[in-house]
């Protein structure tokens, strides 16, 4: 039982650092520029379709519904607005999306 979870444990690691080194072309604009190779690639495409929801939603909370920051704990389209000219900084994103470890 325990060789299973190491190898599960293994299995998922591995993912993680392919998922956190593997950049697609979408991630090459200066906006994701501190986040790339630090934040799993699942959470920086949830980020692109957030940040393509910007110019309809601006910077209007009841617009955006803040979907995203109450169910993943990442930057919503309202608040990711105030970061158009610039590069979103590491600190703001949730550090389960840093991090892949199964202690504290």
């Amino acid at each position: 039982m325990n060789n299973m979870i190491t190898l599960q444990h293994t299995q998922i690691k591995a993912s993680f650092e392919t998922s956190t080194h593997m950049i697609g072309h979408v991630f090459k604009v200066t906006l994701y520029k501190r986040l790339l190779g630090m934040v799993s690639r699942y959470a920086l495409n949830h980020i692109v379709a957030e940040f393509e929801r910007v110019h309809y939603v601006g910077k209007n909370p009841s617009r955006c519904g803040c979907v995203m920051r109450t169910t993943h704990d990442l930057r919503c389209a309202c608040e990711l607005s105030k970061y158009v000219v610039g590069t979103i900084p590491l600190e703001t994103i949730h550090m389960f999306w840093r991090r892949l470890s199964f202690s504290d």
